[in-house]
């Protein structure tokens, strides 16, 4: 049986390889020693999101464990979805013999499909998770038009 067709998923798969090559392109120049302040922004992880979707939205959820929700910012610019933030380094005096979750400023950015009411977007945060909703537009599929006479 042949996969379905996907947009969004195909999409936001495609999002996910363009963040990870811009990502390696900059940890690249950091290792060479080139200057970031050219860089348009400097993130030091990316938190893993889910997006799903059905007749009436999309639901975007990112794992944020650790992070103070006044520590995040939601932005919308033009059809870019973006969230900001930074974890802290535990401050603790003590020898770290691990280090597995990921420390200092973050950054995910989506594009929005045209089908997305943006002033209905909303956001709420709740043990770790960040959920954005964002509503599709009611958008007529049929009309009639008039014939006027003249």
């Amino acid at each position: 049986m042949a996969q379905r067709w996907n947009t969004m998923r195909d999409l936001m798969s495609l999002q996910e390889h363009m963040n990870r090559l811009f990502e390696d392109a900059a940890e690249r120049r950091a290792r060479e020693g080139e200057s970031r302040e050219d860089d348009i922004e400097h993130a030091d992880w990316v938190p893993a999101a889910d997006v799903f979707e059905d007749e009436t939205e999309f639901l975007i959820a990112l794992d944020l464990p650790g992070i103070r929700r006044d520590g995040l910012d939601v932005g919308l610019d033009d059809n870019h979805l973006t969230i900001r933030g930074e974890r802290a380094a535990p401050s603790e005096n003590l020898h770290q013999r691990r280090a597995e979750r990921p420390t200092g400023r973050f950054i995910r950015s989506f594009t929005l499909p045209e089908t997305v009411e943006r002033a209905g977007i909303a956001a709420d945060y709740h043990d770790g998770v960040l959920r954005l909703r964002l509503p599709k537009r009611h958008e007529q599929t049929s009309r009639r038009v008039e014939i006027k006479v003249s």
